[in-house]
């Protein structure tokens, strides 16, 4: 008996020690990666999220040609990014006034021609007679979109060099000006074969429609240079990531209003668009979601949806933006105060940006991508400690951990092909826990064992009693 308690116990043990395998996953697919990179980098396909029997993505495997795991992570995703604008060429229009005039004292209008082209008018205040002289500079943003980051400015190089500050004033109306930059240090300087220069002039990120540049006086009879050119880089803006959408079709909920959605998938969704049945409608809807059908709806988002007819095409409502719900079922609640959709059924579409699956090409190829098992167990590394020195803003050359010696990690991407099954659709399903019921069988024979050793005992001590009350 006790043997086999401890053949028991040593099957439980080898049975969780056992290495996981391909078969062991519902699904895979086959990834173009030949081995002769350190790091490839697959897009999960959206078979993946289909497959997947965890929200959370812990049972996705990567295997290599002896069916061994190999380590993976996966990268944090990046729902928008910053794009890169081209710098900025500014024209810069000469400001001329009598000498004693201050730039204060100039009144400036801007006209446009049919082209675009623009026109400066100056009419200045003050000063003293004679020949006009550039006292500032104008330059027009009116059509520019964005704000500034910074200008570099160029001059006329003078055999002594130059150092001043400039101011820069910004307005939308050329009547009423405010300071963006009171003193900016500018310098050109060479001394013993060694160069200081700065030509660049940081701004705040604020939009204007006009700049106005001038000096700062300063001690001696040197006049400042003549800025001959401009160059600005345009601030940045957010890109929305793109994203991949997947359509549910509509099943009636259990109230009027109510349409339930099954994705079948656990898929990062951020947005959600809604295709009305009828133009020149108009209302007011919930959102609602849950991982599993025994579950309570669980509240989303609100909103309004439209569709409507204008100039012989059609407007409709912008995507819904979410936080990152990984839930396959959805409840859309509509308002049916003035009627509702109408007649037919609204259509959903869940929009996510899909994870990027980062591993080490260790032993042979091929590689293949698994997933689907509801016993398995999160395994992935911190993108971190799959790629030393892995920096968020950094794409395919990942700096090293060693800062000096200036290397670099080339992740190569790599493809998922089509979706082939492995252990079938059973490995995603609540199997029997053999495990659990085994240490609950070894549990109770125990118990059995003892209650038997005890009885024995018992029955051993009581024939003893009997003999010496004989005796």
């Amino acid at each position: 008996m006790k043997s086999l308690i401890y053949i028991v116990f040593l099957l439980c043990a080898s049975s969780s020690l056992a290495a996981e395998r391909p078969a062991d996953f519902a699904y895979g697919a086959a990834l173009e990666a030949d081995g002769s990179e350190a790091l490839y980098e697959v897009v999960l396909p959206a078979a993946a999220y289909r497959g997947v029997a965890r929200a959370d993505l812990g049972d996705v495997r990567v295997f290599n040609g002896s069916d061994e795991i190999v380590p993976y992570a996966l990268r944090p995703r990046r729902t928008t990014s910053a794009d890169a604008p081209a710098p900025l060429a500014l024209t810069l229009f000469p400001l001329k006034a009598r000498t004693g005039a201050s730039i204060e004292g100039l009144s400036i209008s801007v006209q446009r021609s049919a082209s675009g082209a623009a026109s400066i008018s100056i009419n200045s205040s003050g000063g003293q007679d004679g020949e006009k002289r550039t006292i500032g500079y104008l330059v027009d943003l009116s059509t520019q979109e964005r704000a500034l980051r910074h200008i570099e400015f160029e001059w006329q190089s003078t055999a002594d060099g130059f150092a001043g500050k400039l101011r820069i004033d910004a307005s939308d109306d050329l009547a009423s000006w405010r300071t963006l930059v009171a003193a900016a240090p500018l310098v050109s300087l060479e001394f013993a074969g060694q160069k200081l220069e700065q030509k660049r002039v940081e701004l705040p990120r604020q939009k204007m429609k006009y700049l106005r540049l001038s000096w700062l006086p300063q001690g001696g009879a040197t006049a400042p240079p003549e800025l001959i050119s401009a160059r600005a880089e345009p601030a940045s803006q957010a890109v929305e990531a793109n994203r991949e959408w997947e359509k549910a079709a509509a099943a009636k909920g259990e109230k009027p209003g109510e349409f339930v959605f099954d994705l079948q998938g656990h898929f990062p969704v951020d947005r959600v668009r809604l295709d009305l049945p009828e133009p020149n409608t108009v209302v007011q809807v919930e959102l609602l979601a849950r991982n599993r059908a025994d579950q309570p709806w669980r509240f989303v988002a609100r909103g309004v949806a439209y569709r409507l007819r204008q100039g012989g095409g059609e407007i409709a409502s912008p995507e819904l933006t979410l936080g990152t719900t990984t839930d396959r079922y959805w409840l859309l609640r509509i308002d049916t105060r003035g009627g509702g959709v109408g007649s037919g059924a609204p259509g959903l579409e869940a929009g996510w940006v899909p994870h990027r699956l980062v591993f080490a090409a260790r032993g042979k190829p091929p590689f293949q991508l698994a997933y689907g098992n509801r016993e398995a167990k999160p395994s992935s590394l911190a993108i971190s400690t799959l790629i030393p020195g892995y920096k968020e803003d950094s794409d395919a050359a990942i700096r090293s951990a060693k800062p000096a010696a200036q290397q670099t990690v080339n992740v190569k991407s790599a493809q998922a092909l089509a979706q082939q099954e492995l252990g079938g659709e059973s490995r995603r399903e609540a199997a029997v826990d053999w495990k659990r019921w085994s240490l609950w069988a070894a549990l109770i024979i125990g118990v059995l064992i003892l209650g038997a050793m005890a009885w024995r005992l018992t029955r051993q001590l009581n024939a003893q009693d009997a003999q010496r009350k004989d005796g």
